[in-house]
């Protein structure tokens, strides 16, 4: 593993001009650029916003930054497995020319979904600032959380990559398993609000605790009955599991990698 960090490393170069690559191709020619990236969020917000306080009334207070706080978190991930699982097999001229480490082409995807998040983050930090929401009392979580997230994000996204070289089927699977999964994390609603029954089935949901302390930054700082803390074992499971994704997924790509060029 540390072989193959210094390897990344010393393309690291690469790695940046991919990166640079995602974030142009995703805003060139587009008038509003960086922008497009807040709009979706926002229209979302305002859409779930209108359907869960005006026609459903499920009685969530501030709805809008009860959703936003862990939407954000949740497209970091959508968007750098969605966009991550083609990665590979988008760049197979790239991959017949040169030798590079493969698995840069995944980094970079999450690494550009990391830079729209991070900039979507200052975005929020504005949005709060003026609602009144003192996120900085607890924003000295918010690295911890946003590495256990990427370990996940970065595992997920190499099995997906490496997978869909060989079984194109992956590719089309990936969209309805995170829509799954957006409905099966409390994303539109509290953990409160699941059955008892469930429980256990959400915490094995390593998405779970990172949404519900995402919401304790951002949102139930601002109303501290709400504060809830993941318990010791909660947390644990979705670290293990969090390491157990990263650690299948860099194992399983660096295995079929030596294949890839036969196969794209």
């Amino acid at each position: 593993m540390i072989a193959h960090l210094r390897e990344i490393f010393k393309y690291r170069e690469l790695l940046f001009n991919l990166i640079r690559r995602d974030l142009k191709v995703k805003y060139r020619g587009s008038i509003l650029g960086f922008f497009w990236s807040l709009l979706n969020p926002i229209l979302m917000t305002l859409v779930y916003s209108f359907v869960f306080s005006r026609v459903i009334r499920a009685g969530i207070e501030d709805f809008a930054v009860f959703f936003i706080s862990v939407l954000l978190p949740w497209n970091l991930l959508a968007n750098s497995v969605n966009g991550g699982v083609n990665s590979v097999v988008g760049n197979s001229a790239l991959i017949r020319k040169i030798y590079f480490p493969r698995e840069i082409l995944p980094l970079s995807v999450v690494f550009s979904n990391l830079a729209n998040f991070l900039l979507e983050l200052l975005a929020l930090f504005v949005f709060l600032l003026i609602r009144g929401y003192p996120f900085y009392l607890m924003l000295y979580l918010l690295p911890v959380v946003l590495v256990i997230e990427l370990i996940l994000v970065i595992g997920i996204t190499l099995l997906a990559a490496s997978l869909n070289v060989f079984f194109r089927d992956i590719q089309h699977l990936v969209g309805v398993l995170m829509m799954v999964w957006f409905f099966g994390t409390p994303i539109i609603y509290p953990l409160s609000m699941v059955p008892q029954e469930f429980h256990l089935l959400m915490i094995l949901n390593p998405m779970t605790v990172l949404a519900i302390l995402y919401r304790n930054i951002f949102y139930n700082v601002n109303y501290p009955d709400l504060l809830q803390f993941p318990s010791p074992v909660s947390i644990s499971i979705s670290v293990a599991i969090s390491l157990f994704l990263f650690v299948l997924g860099y194992w399983l790509f660096k295995r079929l990698e030596l294949r890839f060029a036969e196969e794209v």
